[in-house]
């Protein structure tokens, strides 16, 4: 866990005028006696911050644990879903609606990170100067290695490569046609819909699904289809 707040008050105490970014994203391993972030003052002519206020700013700020953990981590709920999504498409088990069922719920956590703001978080007090930046995933890259997980293990299972489909449409559903992350959308449609096509061998599983993939942007003030988005609670819906 990372707290850029707690590293600017003890700056503010100590009165540091420094630049701090750190070196790894909450959740990667640290291997002890390795850089663990660089530290630099706001010009070139400025004094050098004091390396031990420094250390103990970090030492205060920044928490590192055996495992990892939620805090801060998305990404490790996000590999956990993955790991059993992968786990029960293994011959052992040959269980692809489980798998579903994790693409699912996948779903309802990137639905919420795409209308997030993901990736760098900078910190600053413009009156000392001080300036805190603690490296982040951003969208493209919590949503690669979820796909390139599941599509990996999976392509030749052609209601799992719909689920993934879906959960993409999902994600657009809550997009503005103008935001970047559209992009990150299309290339990853790309490369299910190839490996699918690839991988399964029976041509009749290969017709087009009536939910097409977000393979580009809505027209500005397009229409909305009104069968195909359905807001709810996350859960499963049932026809009578």
């Amino acid at each position: 866990m990372v707290d850029p707040e707690v590293i600017l008050s003890l700056a503010r105490q100590h009165r540091l005028t420094v630049r701090l970014r750190l070196r790894l994203r909450v959740g990667e391993h640290v291997v002890a006696g390795t850089v663990l972030g660089w530290a630099w003052p706001p010009a070139a002519g400025d004094q050098s911050p004091d390396p031990t206020a420094l250390q103990d700013l970090v030492d205060r700020a920044v928490r590192i644990g055996f495992e990892r953990t939620l805090e801060q981590d998305p990404a490790l709920e996000i590999r956990q879903l993955g790991d059993m999504a992968c786990k029960v498409l293994s011959p052992a088990v040959n269980d692809p609606y489980t798998a579903v069922q994790a693409v699912d719920h996948l779903s309802v956590i990137f639905c919420a990170l795409a209308v997030r703001p993901l990736g760098e978080t900078i910190t600053g007090d413009h009156a000392l100067p001080a300036l805190v930046i603690v490296p982040g995933r951003r969208f493209g890259d919590y949503l690669s290695t979820m796909c390139g997980l599941i599509r990996r293990y999976g392509s030749a299972e052609p209601t799992l490569s719909v689920a993934l489909l879906r959960l993409l449409d999902d994600c657009a559903a809550t997009l503005p046609t103008d935001s970047p992350r559209w992009d990150d959308l299309t290339r990853q449609a790309g490369l299910i819909l190839a490996d699918a096509t690839r991988q399964i061998t029976q041509p009749a599983d290969l017709l087009p699904s009536p939910r097409p993939p977000p393979t580009s942007r809505p027209a500005q003030g397009a229409p909305a289809d009104p069968t195909k988005r359905i807001i709810n609670t996350g859960k499963c819906l049932s026809r009578r």
